[in-house]
């Protein structure tokens, strides 16, 4: 992943935006899983179908983040805040440390406003800046888990297993489906990963968390652990595109820096990259 934020790049930070596309006939990442049951199998394609289905309604959404890395050495680092996201490519979020969390050197914070996506480097004093795509907010896997738009496409992507007879691994209110890397572009990223989504949509106070996700967890090839928990999450809020307008610098030695350049520069003046 290239940086946690742009993995992330809200989660989001999870809302719906379209995967990127592997070439087919790239080499194999890592040899496939065990074969699932033709019962998983079908209960996968259903469940793919109904979480293609209920992102394509979701416009926008609003959720507190735990984020957790643990080290090849587990040692463990843990942030906290929020993030939402409007469709087809606004986001924002803002981590900190949660148990130094006025270290400014230590937050994670990014802004996709529509045209760029800004993240803030505050020990460097830099906004680090992209150009976003027409629709989405860029090619990484974590968007693509999240906020897919179609099945067919991160069933050619990834190896997907779920086992709905296992009672730790199908509950009352979740559904653990495993992920791995299906071409060397993508194992370059993780090894193997989770994805928690919610599936109770018989209890009326858990309705608008339906076939969202709970939980995302990446392992790195070098053993290096992600957590991305996504708490009270909610999609009933009317966001606008107003509300993801890249903030000024908070002071004169800022200065944007490009990640890619693109075509067109972007101006000093006004805020981060703008």
């Amino acid at each position: 992943m290239r940086t946690a934020a742009i993995t992330l790049a809200a989660t989001l930070v999870a809302a719906s935006v379209a995967p990127a596309q592997s070439d087919p006939k790239a080499q194999p990442a890592n040899p496939p899983g065990p074969a699932m049951s033709e019962k998983n199998q079908k209960f996968l394609a259903a469940y793919l179908d109904a979480w293609e289905k209920r992102m394509g309604k979701v416009d926008g959404l609003e959720t507190k983040i735990v984020f957790t890395e643990i080290d090849e050495t587990g040692k463990k680092s843990v942030r906290t805040g929020d993030a939402s996201l409007l469709k087809p490519n606004h986001a924002k979020m803002l981590l900190k440390l949660q148990d130094d969390p006025t270290n400014a050197r230590k937050w994670m914070h990014f802004v996709a406003d529509g045209k760029y996506l800004r993240q803030y480097d505050y020990a460097r004093k830099v906004a680090l800046t992209e150009k976003l795509p027409a629709e989405g907010v860029g090619d990484n896997s974590m968007m693509s888990f999240l906020f897919m738009t179609k099945a067919a496409d991160l069933k050619k992507r990834y190896d997907m297993a779920i086992d709905v007879d296992d009672p730790k691994r199908t509950t009352e209110h979740y559904l653990f489906i495993e992920i791995r890397p299906r071409t060397k572009d993508d194992a370059i990223e993780f090894k193997k990963a989770e994805l928690v989504l919610w599936k109770n949509n018989t209890d009326e106070k858990f309705a608008d968390r339906w076939m969202l996700p709970a939980r995302l967890w990446f392992q790195k090839p070098n053993g290096e652990q992600i957590i991305w928990d996504f708490r009270e999450l909610s999609t009933k809020k009317r966001l606008l595109p107003r509300d993801f307008e890249a903030p000024s610098f908070p002071d004169k030695e800022w200065k944007p820096e490009w990640m890619r350049p693109p075509t067109s520069p972007v101006s000093r003046s006004g805020g981060a990259g703008k």
